[in-house]
């Protein structure tokens, strides 16, 4: 065990009624002054209530935001939260107790923020993870250590996608986005619309720090006869593709887990098992 400082950053939609919001956490290894940091994965969920916050700039701000490593620790932390005093605040830093730093930071944010997008999945994503689950297993590939929820490293620190299939030399990121929740309801449109930006820029971000890492994301579209939600879906695309994050259907899942067979030598060309001997 170990202690570790610790500072939450607080988003401040509004200076003058003064009431921050928290988003994410930086914690310091006093020791060494390394840092890990997370910030909320869905800050476009902060709209209810911060109803007339900017938060198409404080992704914006997030994103760009880049921790160094704090040869001074605790000092280093009370000079950050010193120096940000308009729409993105730090508070004084604290001491935690933890086996690692990767550990002090969830702890303190599980305590803090407790929900930044990733533990609470949709209706309709869930099924559409089930149906990526069946189709990995249902070429084999689950016994190929399917990571439920891959971590590799990022500027941010963290890049989660849903699941994570490993080949010799190359790792597949895996990512559900579903536009089938409440497609006639703006705000579970813009959702999805928001995930699908973050998942782009995250990946865009990892693939720099990572050797042979692709992303690709089963996005399902917005029911046929939907009022709203197609113009989204599209922009949801375009912002994938232009990072090199491929995209398709749920309905073509299961052939391209074939595909990812193939990569991992379980089918040949014609898509036929690959018998192996003990």
């Amino acid at each position: 065990m170990g202690t570790y400082s610790y500072a939450v950053s607080r988003f401040v939609p509004d200076p003058i009624r003064n009431e921050p919001v928290n988003i994410g956490v930086i914690a310091v290894d006093v020791e060494t002054g390394k840092t890990a940091h997370r910030f909320m994965r869905n800050l476009r969920g902060l709209g209810p209530r911060c109803p007339d916050a900017d938060l198409e700039s404080l992704e914006k701000m997030v994103k760009s935001f880049y921790v160094a490593d704090m040869p001074d620790g605790t000092r280093d932390l009370e000079r950050l939260a010193r120096g940000h005093t308009n729409l993105l605040q730090f508070t004084p830093p604290r001491a935690v107790v933890a086996p690692t730093l990767e550990d002090s930071l969830h702890s303190v944010f599980e305590k803090y923020i407790g929900e930044d997008g990733a533990r609470r999945v949709s209706r309709p994503k869930a099924l559409l993870l089930e149906g990526i689950d069946e189709a990995l297993s249902g070429s084999g590939i689950a016994v190929q250590s399917v990571e439920k929820r891959p971590t590799f490293a990022g500027r941010r620190g963290r890049f989660t996608p849903d699941r994570g299939v490993s080949g010799d030399g190359w790792t597949l990121a895996l990512h559900a986005i579903s536009f089938g929740a409440r497609a006639r309801a703006r705000e579970g449109i813009a959702s999805a619309l928001g995930a699908a930006k973050v998942l782009a820029v995250d990946f865009e971000d990892a693939k720099k720090k990572n050797d042979g890492l692709e992303c690709t994301a089963v996005v399902e579209p917005p029911p046929d006869g939907a009022r709203w939600g197609i113009e989204p879906y599209t922009q949801a695309k375009d912002h994938l593709r232009d990072r090199d994050c491929k995209v398709i259907r749920p309905g073509g899942m299961v052939s391209y887990a074939k595909q990812i067979g193939q990569r991992l030598g379980l089918f040949d060309r014609r898509g036929r098992p690959v018998l192996r001997t003990p």
